[in-house]
């Protein structure tokens, strides 16, 4: 057996576990969108409204995950004059996006009675409607929210830059200012004092530090290259932004 064959039939288990799971994420996709149509139908014009703005906050955060690559891999170039210490300012103020919008998400998605589609069957408010807000919600935001954009970012950041710089930055930029992120600071700062977490110029010393590497090289590794993506890059060859 081949190492090809070996690697397929290693990874034949995780192949079908994520069709599996992109299968069900489909059927509940399908009970979203028609119970949403439904309950338009039946006069309530609420969860069309809440459904476009869900989707619209999705977007949002699928712009600000990607931009969180990009603008690592590219921080040096767009601001030679700045530290990063200003980079961690402005990844701290984008981590806003990410709580408010998955948690807003979640809570517009929400239905009040799930219909199945082509049947008289519907599930109403209780537990089983909550598992699927957390799952049809998760693995959404997951998948084409998260994954997604920072592969996108990753594999061509200046581009990625080029279409959001401008309309997301200064969104990110105001965030900072108004010092959002200020009170989790002082809580890291005062609880890694009591503790004494950093590391000591000693350990430093003895310590083996990993080689740095791009948070936009790594989430690019994701996808290996492969001859239909295009012409394979030798591995000791290094290409712009990648460690």
């Amino acid at each position: 057996m081949s190492t090809e064959d070996g690697h397929s039939l290693s990874s034949a288990p995780r192949t079908a576990f994520g069709v599996f799971l992109f299968v069900g994420w489909g059927l509940l996709t399908v009970i979203w969108l028609y119970s949403t149509v439904d309950l338009v139908a039946n006069g309530e014009i609420q969860p069309l409204v809440t459904a476009v703005i869900a989707l619209l906050l999705m977007t949002l955060l699928a712009g600000m995950e990607g931009l969180e690559v990009a603008v690592i891999d590219r921080w040096s170039a767009l601001y030679p004059d700045r530290t990063t210490h200003h980079l961690a300012g402005w990844l701290a103020a984008r981590q806003l996006f990410v709580a408010l919008i998955v948690t807003t998400a979640t809570i517009l998605a929400h239905r009040s009675e799930l219909t199945i589609p082509f049947t008289s069957g519907s599930l109403g408010e209780g537990t089983l409607s909550k598992v699927f807000d957390i799952t049809w919600t998760g693995f959404t935001v997951l998948w084409f929210a998260q994954i997604f954009p920072k592969h996108l970012a990753a594999t061509n950041p200046d581009r990625y830059l080029g279409f959001l710089r401008a309309p997301l930055f200064p969104i990110v930029e105001v965030v900072r200012k108004i010092g959002v992120s200020q009170p989790a600071e002082w809580v890291a700062r005062a609880v890694e004092r009591r503790l004494a977490w950093p590391l000591t110029a000693g350990e430093i010393e003895e310590a083996v530090l990993p080689r740095e590497e791009s948070l936009a090289g790594a989430w690019r590794e994701l996808i290996p290259e492969t001859p239909e993506r295009g012409t394979p890059t030798p591995r000791n060859l290094t290409q712009p932004g990648r460690g």
